[in-house]
């Protein structure tokens, strides 16, 4: 027969969290979307203010203002090193044309802030897998030095 104390850690066992070391080791990692120094343009502030992405999270949309000294729209490689992905070199980055994420033409208001804060500029989606069914979308265009836009989390079953 199992001492008292024996019989307590099973129980303390039983009941911990089964992600608990799964959580220790990866870790919630925010990627950046703003740079220090930096003034987040008011069409941008003013979008996203109140703006929410559909899915099975509804979830706000923050701006994006980051130093960026490339004359065209970064590559994968290069926008996860920006935002400062734990792992660049094998972070799920795809881009996306606005018309492929935005079929529906639900956040026009969005997009038409980036292009406003870009001052017309090219304007793509970034899309990054993160941890299980989590991803993030990145819609940004480059003016004067900077990546300008809003990012959203989703969460897709």
């Amino acid at each position: 027969m199992a001492s008292d104390e024996d019989y307590m850690a099973f129980l303390d066992k039983a009941n911990q969290d089964p992600n608990e070391s799964v959580a220790k080791t990866q870790g919630k990692v925010e990627l950046k979307a703003v740079d220090s120094g930096v003034r987040v343009p008011a069409a941008l502030k003013k979008a996203t203010s109140d703006a929410f992405y559909v899915s099975d999270a509804d979830e706000p949309f923050v701006p994006v203002c980051l130093k960026f000294e490339g004359k065209k729209l970064p590559d994968e490689a290069t926008f996860a090193k920006l935002v400062n992905h734990p792992s660049p070199e094998e972070a799920e980055v795809q881009i996306l044309d606005v018309g492929e994420w935005d079929t529906q033409g639900q956040y026009k208001e969005i997009v038409d802030a980036t292009r406003e804060a870009t001052k017309g500029s090219d304007v793509r989606v970034y899309r990054i897998g993160r941890e299980g069914s989590r991803v993030e979308y990145w819609v940004v265009g480059l003016e004067n030095g900077k990546l300008l836009g809003a990012k959203a989390l989703a969460v897709e079953s």
